[in-house]
């Protein structure tokens, strides 16, 4: 039997093949070696990076322990910006709460202040109308006493409730009553009701 040439003909290793045959043992000698380096003590990873940083195209997609380390810092810092204007956001609205309330107590305070000046000036004016009936009858009871009588109870009153009282008695009887007391108070009296 003829046997067919086609057959006789061995096949040809195709590049696949080859690529099995070279790259497989390099790639196992490779992986031995690093472990062999990692026992050793030698950081693979870093040199590995350090090379591959080198080479143009790749170096843009692999980054080193100094580049990680500085992404790192920047992303820590980002943080602590953000956290920063998180408090400073918090803060403002503490401080707008806070003037509102001071606003508040202020319209509170003017009304209250409004408030007490109107009682005031009521109080004034029932106690001017009061006092001044009051002083006109008591000193209508000093104008009719005797002046030796009514001289001691005027010496010894407040100089704000004598002058008044004085004022309000007819001059010739103040004469009198002032004639009876102690020359000094008498004095201090009659000086006050002349400058008033």
């Amino acid at each position: 039997m003829a046997t067919n040439p086609k057959n006789n003909k061995e096949k040809k290793p195709g590049i696949f093949q080859w690529l099995i045959v070279i790259l497989a043992p390099l790639l196992l000698a490779s992986i031995i070696a690093v472990i062999i380096m990692a026992v050793m003590g030698v950081d693979v990873s870093k040199h590995t990076k350090e090379a591959l940083n080198k080479i143009p195209f790749i170096s843009e997609y692999v980054t080193t322990d100094e580049e990680e380390l500085h992404a790192n810092q920047l992303a820590d810092r980002d943080h602590q910006i953000s956290m920063l204007e998180e408090e400073v956001e918090s803060l403002q609205a503490d401080n707008q709460l806070k003037d509102s309330t001071i606003a508040e107590l202020e319209e509170e305070v003017a009304t209250m202040s409004e408030q007490a000046t109107e009682v005031d000036e009521e109080e004034t004016t029932e106690t001017s109308g009061t006092t001044s009936d009051s002083v006109k009858e008591i000193s209508k009871s000093f104008a009719a006493m005797k002046p030796k009588e009514a001289a001691p109870i005027i010496e010894t009153m407040e100089n704000d409730v004598a002058i008044p009282l004085l004022r309000e008695i007819k001059a010739d009887e103040r004469g009198k009553i002032l004639a009876e007391m102690d020359p000094e108070v008498a004095a201090n009296l009659a000086d006050i009701l002349a400058n008033d």
